[in-house]
């Protein structure tokens, strides 16, 4: 491979990983989830059981269980100012029919909801503060419930003056990496 991918210079892949960690370090997500493939002792095992860093949709053979999936979209670049853009972060979250129930007295999925605002809203863990700016509840079919929750951050935009790209310039001289 010619990119170095141990150094991946993406915004979006670096949010998704701070996202991860602070959903899977907190002991209040993994108890909810209640995922019993995931050792508690090792909560970053939940990664792709129980919460994806994608918008995933759970099929019709998967096992009863719950999910957090999440995605970071850049919407737009800000008219006044090009250095800045907008990204909305959306997590959806899954809960199978036979969950719903919490010995909290909340449904399941607005109380991964709730934790999930807890942890995002007004936070400035990704580099700008997050607003939320949507919860909506949903039902995706006749098996899981939804709550959508979606944030919205204005950040820099990734600029680098006179940067080029690399890749494109091998293929123009002919050279090979």
């Amino acid at each position: 491979m010619r990119r170095d991918i141990q150094n991946v210079d993406d915004d979006i892949a670096r949010k998704k990983r701070i996202i991860e960690r602070k959903l899977y370090e907190d002991p209040d997500i993994i108890e909810i989830l209640d995922d019993p493939d995931v050792d508690p002792d090792c909560p970053e095992e939940i990664i792709y059981s129980s919460i994806y860093p994608c918008i995933r949709i759970p099929g019709t053979q998967d096992v009863s269980k719950n999910f957090i999936t999440f995605s970071i979209d850049d919407t737009e670049r800000m008219p006044y100012n090009q250095v800045m853009k907008t990204q909305i972060v959306q997590f959806v979250i899954f809960v199978h029919k036979d969950h719903i129930k919490t010995k909290y007295g909340i449904a399941r999925h607005d109380l991964l909801g709730f934790i999930v605002r807890d942890l995002f809203h007004l936070s400035n863990c990704l580099g700008a503060q997050m607003e939320i700016i949507s919860n909506k509840e949903y039902v995706t079919d006749t098996d899981y419930m939804t709550r959508t929750l979606k944030f919205e951050l204005i950040t820099d935009n990734s600029t680098k003056p006179l940067r080029t790209n690399p890749y494109e310039y091998d293929r123009i001289i002919g050279h090979r990496g």
